[in-house]
């Protein structure tokens, strides 16, 4: 049987930089391959070269060939490979052309010529199969990390192909769709499609045909289990920031202040949707409530992990606090109503990392960005100040490319490592450990757990109960339209 993906030392280079170096693949038909490697390794730019993003849109394609079901790919541009590789960008949000799910759904049947007399019975069937007909009109920009991640599921498997590449295609759904995608990838994959996988967490795929290392000189390692020894495999993957099993300790929480920085009464939240019918032209609102009446307080100086299943309100929670969206109740910080304060005083208190964090750069420099944090807080610094913070987060090599050009987990720790040069009392973190292997996980846990020993007070999202358990005080459960403390 011939394989259905065939690379051929494939070498890339950006910026002057090899990322990858003589690479070859073969995946056979109904085969899933998982793809793993450090964080900045090159992973999403090898999914880039595969469906034509590269280098198109930037880097050199220094040698190599590509086929997939025999065809040629190199002479092919995004649209036409499409027809034999559908993607996933780790960042879900990239994966959209319109407004909202239906609208995207419409598009990608328009693009390969579907009769338009079917199209809404195809999407109705479709979003009934993946339980996601509520979001069909959300705009996009109302979503959960979560919820971006499946509508990106949904539009790639919509349209037939052979072959599919999923980046980190479930780092902000809960445990429970992990498991639901996870049949339907199997189910896929029992129909002769194949799948490349690329995450962190490969102890959720230890089903699949092989696993493949991309190593820090940018070539391919296979690790499969039937390839290595249990032990010289572990040593490798762990020489490379990943783990095979995650071995930590529960947290034991010593006394702390009781003095409360965050105090939220009756709060309540809702999603209005403005639902457009196609066939007849009218538009209605739509009331989706995702808080009701929740009490809570918050003491001074606590990690507080804040879990709960994906789009269930937890990044709005956030967006509330900082009074970026509408609630009904109250919010005191340190005492003191967030609605009688200036926006410029409660951001100089409390500070967000975004769940994407291309959102908040303003600077065209890693090193630039970090110097407007600095400026930005009214801090003195020089030269050394910006090396030893580029060294504590493995971005020293980076500090003259752009925000946007570095890897997801990349940005998620230069936002982390802009939004901790102030003295925020209140630091809210959306899946800090999103797009990290595990060695970059701690380090990024780490420096917010100093801060906290330090007096701020820190409340981060995860979907990692390990995580959670290894470096939170108190864990809050955002479920059923309510936020509970979770005994421990």
């Amino acid at each position: 049987m011939k394989p259905l993906v065939e690379l051929n030392q494939i070498s890339f280079r950006f910026e002057r930089t090899t990322i990858l170096d003589d690479v070859s693949l073969a995946i056979e038909p109904g085969q899933t391959v998982l793809l793993c490697g450090e964080s900045g390794s090159g992973k999403s730019t090898l999914m880039k070269l595969i469906n034509g993003y590269y280098p198109d849109n930037g880097g050199d394609l220094l040698s190599g060939t590509m086929r997939i079901q025999e065809q040629d790919m190199l002479p092919l541009n995004v649209v036409e490979r499409t027809h034999y590789v559908r993607s996933i960008f780790q960042n879900a949000r990239l994966s959209f052309s319109m407004r909202n799910l239906r609208e995207e759904l419409v598009f990608c049947l328009e693009n390969v010529k579907t009769d338009p007399d079917k199209i809404d019975e195809i999407i109705a069937r479709h979003t009934e199969r993946f339980q996601l007909d509520y979001l069909l009109d959300r705009p996009f920009d109302e979503c959960s990390g979560g919820e971006l991640q499946r509508c990106a599921f949904i539009c790639a498997t919509l349209i037939d192909a052979p072959f599919y590449i999923l980046d980190e295609p479930f780092a902000n759904v809960d445990d429970e769709t992990v498991a639901f995608y996870m049949a339907e990838i199997e189910a896929m994959q029992a129909e002769g499609k194949s799948f490349l996988i690329i995450d962190h967490r490969v102890d959720l795929w230890q089903w699949v045909d092989r696993w493949l290392l991309l190593d820090e000189s940018g070539q391919l390692v296979d690790v499969s289990a039937d390839v290595l020894p249990e032990a010289e495999q572990r040593d490798l993957l762990t020489a490379n920031g990943i783990y095979t099993e995650w071995d930590y300790t529960k947290k034991q929480v010593t006394a702390t202040s009781d003095e409360v920085l965050l105090e939220v009464n009756n709060l309540t939240l809702e999603n209005v949707t403005e639902v457009k019918h196609r066939r007849w032209f009218r538009r209605e609102q739509e009331t989706h409530t995702l808080l009701e009446r929740v009490n809570l307080t918050v003491p001074k100086g606590r990690m507080i992990g804040l879990i709960g299943p994906s789009g269930g309100g937890k990044t709005s929670f956030f967006m509330a606090l900082l009074r970026a969206r509408d609630y009904s109740g109250q919010i005191k910080l340190a005492g003191q109503d967030i609605q009688q304060m200036k926006k410029a005083d409660l951001y100089a208190r409390m500070g967000l990392v975004f769940q994407d964090p291309s959102l908040q750069f303003v600077k065209t420099s890693v090193q630039d960005e970090i110097q407007a944090s600095f400026e930005a807080w009214g801090l003195s610094y020089d030269e050394a100040d910006i090396v030893e913070r580029l060294s504590q987060y493995q971005l020293e090599a980076m500090a003259e490319r752009s925000p946007w050009l570095l890897s997801q987990g990349q940005q998620r720790r230069l936002a982390v490592l802009c939004m901790t040069v102030g003295d925020q009392e209140l630091l809210l973190v959306d899946e800090p450990t999103y797009g990290q292997d595990a060695v970059n996980a701690r380090r990024v846990m780490d420096s917010l757990a100093s801060l906290t020993e330090n007096g701020m007070t820190c409340i981060f999202t995860s979907h990692d109960l390990r995580l959670v358990d290894e470096y939170a005080d108190d864990v809050l459960e955002l479920k059923d339209k309510t936020i509970k403390k979770v005994n421990r």
